[in-house]
C-alpha cells in the first residue's frame, strides 16, 4: 500500500468516532461532542457537513459564516434556516478544519483528512439551554474516559506504533479538583512517547509517564499521544491500565500481511477495508480505574534471528579456540 494512503487512513482513525450516538450517550452535554468529526454514511464522500447551534439542536444558527480551510485555502458558507453549511467533492487526501465566530465566541472543529465517506461536524455556541455560568471555583467530583476515545496500532518502517486518543470527560457543569493530576502510565515497553496535535497544555509526557494536571473544565480534555511497541517474534503485547473508569471504546489495527488483535476482552470484533487498507477492530469493555486492557498484537513481519545466532555462536567458539591455543597447557610447555 502506498504510504500516503496509509497515513490518510490512519488520520481518518485518529479523528473519527464510531458514531453520533457515543457521543451523546449517557447524558453528556452536547458541547462534549462539539468540533468532533463524525463519519456519515448518508453524505457522499468528500463532503463534510457543518452544523451550528447555541447550547442544543434546538437553538439553530442561521446565517452564521462558516469558514471551511481546505489544505490552507479558505472558503466561506452561510448556514441555512436549520444552522447548516456544507462544502462537497473535496479529494481523499484533503486536509479540513471548519471555523465560525458567534458574536465574540471562536468556534473550530478538529481537522480532519478526507477518506472514504461524508463527515459532519456540530458547532455550539454558549447560551441556549444553559441555565447557568459554570462556576470558577473547582469542586470535588470525578472524570472518566468517554466511549469516543480510541486507540490506533499501526506497523510501519519495522516498527509497531501505537497512537491514543484520550476524551477524558467532566460531565458535571463546574471544574472539578480530583485532588492530585491524572497519571497515565504506559506500557513498560513503551519508547519515544509523545504529545501529538490536539494534546491538552495540562498533559506533559515523560518517558513512559504522562501526567495530566487539573483542575478539568466541564467537557473534554484531551490526551493524544504516540509511542513504538518494541517486540520480538511475530507477537506483541499491549497492557494498559487506566487511572480512571473507563467506558467502552474502540481499538484499531491497520493490517500488514497476518497481522490481527487477540484479546480476549474485546466485543464486537470485526474487519473491513478503508481507502484500500484492510482494518481490524474490536470495542474494549468497560474498566474500572487500575484495571488494565491486555491487547496481543499477532502475525507481525519478523526476520528469523537463527542466522544472527549462529554466526555470534561460530564467533565466539573461534575465540574460544583461539584463546587456548594461546594460553592452554600446550603454550605453557613450550617454554619449559
Amino acid at each position: 500500500m502506498h504510504r500516503p494512503r496509509l497515513r490518510a487512513v490512519l488520520f481518518t482513525l485518529l479523528g473519527c468516532v464510531l458514531a453520533p450516538a457515543t457521543i451523546f450517550a449517557q447524558g453528556m452535554d452536547l458541547r462534549q461532542a462539539a468540533g468532533v468529526p463524525l463519519p456519515a454514511a448518508d453524505l457522499p464522500a468528500g463532503t463534510v457537513s457543518v452544523r451550528v447551534v447555541r447550547g442544543s439542536f434546538a437553538n439553530n444558527l442561521a446565517g452564521e459564516t462558516v469558514v471551511f480551510t481546505v489544505d490552507g485555502q479558505s472558503r466561506s458558507v452561510t448556514t441555512d434556516a436549520a444552522g447548516r453549511a456544507q462544502i462537497s467533492d473535496l479529494p481523499q487526501g484533503a486536509r479540513v478544519q471548519a471555523t465560525a465566530t458567534v458574536g465574540t465566541e471562536r468556534l473550530e472543529s478538529q481537522e480532519i483528512t478526507i477518506g472514504g465517506s461524508g463527515i459532519r461536524f456540530v458547532l455550539v455556541a454558549s447560551g441556549g439551554d444553559e441555565t447557568s455560568a459554570a462556576p470558577a471555583t473547582p469542586v470535588p467530583g470525578s472524570v472518566v474516559i468517554h466511549s469516543g476515545s480510541r486507540i490506533v496500532i499501526d506497523y510501519s518502517n519495522e516498527l509497531l506504533n501505537v497512537y491514543y486518543v484520550i476524551h477524558v470527560v467532566n460531565p458535571s457543569a463546574a471544574p472539578v479538583d480530583l485532588g492530585g493530576p491524572l497519571v497515565f502510565e504506559l506500557p513498560r515497553e513503551a519508547r519515544s512517547a509523545t504529545a501529538m496535535q490536539g494534546m491538552t497544555p495540562q498533559a506533559t509526557v515523560s518517558g513512559a509517564r504522562v501526567t495530566v494536571l487539573g483542575p478539568f473544565a466541564p467537557g473534554r480534555t484531551d490526551v493524544n499521544l504516540a509511542y513504538t511497541l518494541p517486540f520480538t517474534g511475530d507477537t506483541a503485547r499491549l497492557e494498559q491500565e487506566w487511572p480512571a473508569p473507563a467506558q467502552p471504546f474502540a481499538l484499531f489495527a491497520l493490517k500488514t500481511g497476518e497481522m490481527d488483535i487477540v484479546s480476549s476482552q474485546l466485543n464486537d470484533k470485526q474487519s473491513g477495508v478503508q481507502q484500500g487498507q484492510q482494518i481490524v477492530m474490536g470495542m474494549t469493555p468497560a474498566l474500572e480505574p487500575g484495571q488494565a486492557l491486555s491487547v496481543d498484537i499477532t502475525g507481525l513481519p519478523h526476520r528469523s534471528t537463527l542466522p544472527r545466532n549462529i554466526a555470534l555462536g561460530l564467533a565466539g567458539a573461534i575465540s574460544a579456540i583461539g584463546l587456548w591455543g594461546a594460553f592452554g597447557p600446550a603454550s605453557r610447555r613450550r617454554p619449559a
